[in-house]
């Protein structure tokens, strides 16, 4: 992509940006809403990278020289993520039930505090930030495992503020981890089609493998909290998916579904794993079907407004998280 192409294109995701803005407006509850839904899916591109890339730092295998380019160009996502939240964090008292309510409980009085959890956010962020910065050269084993400890428990609480806390009376402690199996695998999605789209894949099979592997656990971690919730008939947390029985949310799990099960099923087969051709139209299918989970988790329930603003707002941040990891890339190929 030439650089004027790069720079029609970082225009027109701050278009998009500024126009789902512009629905807080009318509805500031479901423009926001949908803001938040594909701002915290962009944030998972760096964080799930840098979690696969610490891991490639303990793990040796073919995986670490596949993965470790892409995952580096993906940490320059951080500070567009986090500028991606400054719209959620000035508009939580839209977004979030909690803010300014009676707390239902001593604990969530505690952990729902709008100084908390802004606090929280951003202490992300930083975190975020500061490891991929170290992570992009040489580090220790003791470094990779340490940091991989603190970032897979930050993922997690922080997975579990943004999203669950939209409904303060769910619980679930596996919806952290539900997360995180997103952000790993919607990661991977991207560094796969970014090796592809460089010609630089060596070990196909190894990144088949590991797309097979990151999606079994996604299918785990999606089934067993309805499972759970399910079997133990919990009145309160039935609610939560109560609210996603209309048309357009059944919908939306079903292609979720059906974009993450086709390609598991098909990875399957060693030749389908071991196809660069494949591999991408597998990575594509499983980059829109995490999309939509995102959104599935965050939407239900906000009005009709909230699709549009969330569609605005994915191709804005979509695009200008391509346009960042392009100049990215360019900076490398400067350098090399």
């Amino acid at each position: 992509m030439t650089g004027r192409n790069e720079r029609l294109l970082g225009a027109g995701g701050a278009i998009a940006c500024f126009a789902a803005l512009l629905i807080a407006l009318i509805d500031p509850r479901a423009a926001l809403t949908g803001w938040l839904a594909a701002a915290a899916s962009i944030a998972g591109l760096p964080a799930g990278a840098l979690i696969l890339l610490l891991m490639t730092a303990l793990i040796a295998g073919r995986w670490r020289e596949e993965l470790r380019g892409p995952a580096r160009l993906l940490g320059a996502l951080w500070p567009l993520a986090a500028l991606a939240f400054v719209p959620v964090l000035v508009g939580m008292a839209a977004i979030y039930p909690w803010f300014g309510a009676v707390p239902h409980s001593a604990f969530a009085g505690f952990w729902l505090n709008p100084l908390f959890f802004a606090a929280r956010t951003i202490a992300w962020f930083v975190l975020g930030w500061f490891v991929a910065a170290r992570a992009g050269g040489d580090v220790s084993e003791g470094f990779a495992a340490g940091m991989l400890i603190v970032l897979v428990l930050g993922d997690n609480f922080v997975g579990s503020d943004w999203l669950m806390t939209l409904d303060p009376k769910f619980a679930s402690s596996g919806f952290g981890l539900q997360v995180i199996s997103f952000d790993m695998t919607f990661a991977l999605a991207a560094m796969m089609l970014l090796r592809l789209a460089a010609g630089r894949v060596r070990y196909a099979g190894v990144l088949g493998g590991l797309l097979l592997t990151l999606l079994l656990l996604w299918a785990y971690f999606q089934f067993m909290p309805f499972l759970i919730i399910w079997s133990g008939n919990l009145p309160e947390n039935v609610g939560w998916y109560v609210v996603r029985e209309s048309t357009a949310s059944v919908v939306a799990i079903v292609a979720a579904a059906v974009l993450g099960g086709v390609p598991l099923f098909a990875l399957l087969a060693p030749q389908v794993r071991e196809s660069k051709r494949w591999l991408g139209w597998c990575a594509v299918a499983v980059l829109i079907g995490k999309a939509i989970e995102f959104a599935w988790l965050t939407l239900p329930g906000r009005g009709w407004l909230v699709l549009p603003a969330w569609l605005l707002s994915l191709a804005g941040l979509g695009c200008l998280a391509l346009f960042v990891v392009l100049r990215a890339a360019r900076r490398v190929e400067a350098r090399a």
